[in-house]
């Protein structure tokens, strides 16, 4: 939510930079400001590498084309105040040929990661074993006794494992799955190597093509890796905006949301397939992007907004997607501007503690007061009832009596707002509206793999880091509620003309509410909300 922690460099696939126009490539610099680019390999794409180099104000490096004198080149990744060197091989066979050379320089200048893109991983079903393709390479030219990084194109953004090979012939002596919650100690006989991709994540017919890799002097090279669809970028990222109506704009001379915006209605609406209501859409959240201001789609009032005092902002940190322990509940009043946590730093095996804690305090001093959630109904609420019903059993009738409210469901789900964010996340929404956080570097994943290395080994957390995280979701999800709030609303009765639209900047801000789908959000299913009791003068406000 608040600048990088470390450099940023951004890896992009060549399809990514040929089959999207320059003004795209030139939103998405804009959009993630990074510090280098690479273009992956492990094929040579002098075209690609072209278009990245005319599309991004900062170094661009493709590894297949680099030469020079040595196996490896070097390539400083400057940021604010810091400055991190990354290697880049051509390719594992430039190891091959001179691995004492390749050690030498790694040696050298100590890079926080070493780039190589045919550096891959293959699965024999039949033996039951994964094999790390050029292991053997890699294991003469890293040294031994200490963990070294590498990031690789030829693995989807996502994979990391840590890999232990034999120094003289690569052979793999162990492989830690989950480097966060394996084992934290290296063998200083062993070639240690964390394989990290930053290649393309196919799911649900999409690829992502673009992932951001944070990297990070102290550790283990890399701080953390961010992927995005490149639908997040340029005329794509406007609702109802696909790549053909992209192609059918782009025809037409319409290239960027500002080109969106002076076009009329009328011309959009012309376009095959395009039509009044959705021409009203791209104008709508086109404006939206383009000011970095939230639009309220409908006169319907935020959840607890025409209440006398206002919700408590929650989040809870769990130790994974299907936890066993909820070890931390934050909790914002925006009232008093205080933030409490409740957090288990001594006894993980017993979730008791901090339900407890948490429901005292709630019931005992803010029992008629409601809570509110960025995406609660897909996991905060749903395990916090499931873990109040089965550890502290006493609370749960109560529990259920308390009004819970979802951001994320009233403006996405429920299509009462749009968003100036990329995606729909919590984080970007709130950077987009210009949130400044703490600046953890930490995501929901970081923060449950440490917490299961603390349940594994008892290394405690760096705990005062960890609940800055979690404030941070709280303090953030009351930003993005203050903006909503004060965002204008859409006139349901109002119509603007074409012309009107010709000769102000301010184009969709007084169109009819209508909104079409973007595929970014996802509608609850039955059983994942949870009805709000109302208290006191709550009245008039929907349930979610």
């Amino acid at each position: 939510m608040t600048a990088r922690a470390g450099p940023g460099l951004l890896a992009l696939s060549p399809s990514v930079l040929a089959d999207r126009p320059e003004a795209t490539l030139q939103d998405m610099a804009a959009t993630l400001e990074p510090d280098a680019v690479w273009v992956l390999g492990p094929s040579r794409d002098a075209r690609a590498f072209a278009r990245a180099r005319r599309a991004f104000d900062v170094p661009v490096v493709h590894p297949p084309l680099e030469s020079g004198d040595g196996p490896l080149s070097t390539l400083a990744v400057d940021t604010t105040g810091r400055t991190l060197e990354v290697a880049f091989a051509p390719d594992a066979r430039a190891l091959q040929r001179d691995p004492e050379t390749a050690a030498k320089e790694l040696t050298a200048s100590k890079p926080c990661a070493l780039v190589c893109d045919d550096v891959t991983t293959s699965v024999r079903p039949t033996a039951l074993e994964t094999t790390l393709e050029y292991a053997d390479a890699l294991a003469s030219a890293l040294p031994r006794g200490r963990v070294s990084t590498v990031l690789t194109g030829g693995e989807p953004a996502g994979y990391d494992e840590l890999w232990h090979l034999e120094p003289a012939t690569g052979a793999v002596r162990a492989v830690d799955h989950d480097p966060l919650v394996g084992s934290d100690s290296t063998d200083d006989e062993a070639v240690s190597i964390r394989v990290r991709g930053a290649g393309s994540v196919e799911s649900y017919g999409k690829s992502t093509g673009v992932a951001l890799v944070t990297l990070d002097g102290d550790g283990d090279g890399v701080e953390r890796t961010d992927t995005h669809d490149v639908t997040d970028f340029g005329l794509e990222a406007v609702s109802g905006i696909g790549p053909k109506t992209a192609a059918r704009l782009a025809d037409r001379g319409i290239q960027t949301r500002a080109d969106v915006l002076e076009t009329s209605m009328a011309t959009l609406a012309d376009l095959p397939g395009v039509g009044r209501d959705r021409a009203r859409t791209f104008h709508q959240h086109a404006t939206v992007l383009e000011t970095g201001e939230p639009r309220r789609l409908t006169d319907e009032s935020l959840p607890g907004e025409n209440w006398s005092t206002p919700p408590l902002c929650l989040d809870i940190e769990t130790d994974g997607l299907s936890p066993t322990i909820i070890w931390q509940v934050g909790v914002y009043d925006p009232v008093t501007d205080e933030y409490r946590a409740f957090v288990e730093r001594t006894d993980p095996t017993d979730p008791a503690p901090v339900l407890e804690a948490f429901c005292d305090w709630l019931f005992g001093i803010h029992p008629n007061r409601a809570l509110l959630t960025w995406n609660g109904w897909r996991f905060d609420y749903r395990h916090l009832g499931a873990f109040i019903a089965k550890h502290v059993p006493y609370y749960a009738e109560e529990w259920e009596a308390i009004p819970t409210f979802d951001l994320y469901l009233w403006a996405v789900g429920n299509d009462n707002a749009l968003l100036p964010g990329r995606t729909n996340a919590l984080e970007d929404v709130a950077s987009a509206l210009d949130y400044e956080g703490a600046g953890t570097g930490l995501d929901g994943a970081r923060t449950a793999a440490a917490y299961q290395r603390f349940v594994r080994t008892g290394e405690p957390l760096e705990w005062d880091r960890h609940e800055a995280y979690c404030e941070d979701d709280c303090r953030a999800l009351w930003h993005v509620y203050e903006h909503l709030r004060d965002a204008p609303q859409a006139d349901s009765t109002a119509e603007t003309t074409a012309s009107d639209r010709s000769s102000t900047s301010s184009v969709g801000l007084t169109d009819a509410a209508e909104s079409d789908s973007s595929g970014r959000r996802r509608e609850p299913t039955s059983g994942e909300t949870k009805n709000s009791t109302e208290r006191t003068e709550q009245t008039g406000l929907g349930d979610f």
